[in-house]
């Protein structure tokens, strides 16, 4: 009885499975993602924003909502501007935290903190569809490519809440 019950369920699981893995056709046309600029006094490690870059164009590009990544100031065709973005923010603070404190006392003391703002634009007329502003608090043991693909993820997110 049982081996029955397990083939039957696998033959189940399989013909469900082409719906699972088929994703739709993107909404949107594509999307241009700056680099993140820095307020002034703002101390973050130098390689950051470039790490920031990579991992934000990786989550979008992974979300699927656009057909298309395109490089910083790259032109699109006119007639695809209505279903364009770009992706503007700045880094507008950051907390290095402290690894003795998370280590010594827990309990979240020590952590880095990282407040950003992200803006997105249509491309055709420059309207703000989006305007956000993020904090993120992660390990201070955090290396700045780990917590920049955190951030991207949170990024990632508020687009994909914020563009349906």
């Amino acid at each position: 009885m049982r081996p029955k019950l397990v083939a039957i369920a696998l033959v189940g699981l399989l013909s469900v499975m082409p719906a699972w893995a088929k994703k739709g056709e993107p909404k949107f046309k594509s999307m241009e993602v700056r680099h993140f600029s820095r307020v002034e006094g703002v101390e973050i490690p130098p390689e950051f924003p470039d790490f920031l870059y990579a991992a934000v164009r990786e989550e979008l590009e992974k979300s699927g909502l656009f057909k298309e990544m395109t490089g910083e100031n790259e032109v699109v065709d006119p007639a695809d501007a209505p279903q364009s973005f770009i992706l503007d923010g700045s880094i507008l603070e950051y907390g290095k935290g402290s690894v003795a404190k998370a280590v010594i006392i827990g309990f979240g003391v020590g952590r880095r903190s990282l407040r950003i703002k992200l803006t997105v634009h249509r491309r055709s007329d420059n309207q703000t569809v989006l305007d956000e502003e993020l904090k993120v608090r992660s390990p201070a043991q955090w290396k700045p490519a780990v917590l920049a693909k955190s951030v991207a993820k949170k990024i990632a997110g508020e687009i994909k809440r914020g563009l349906k």
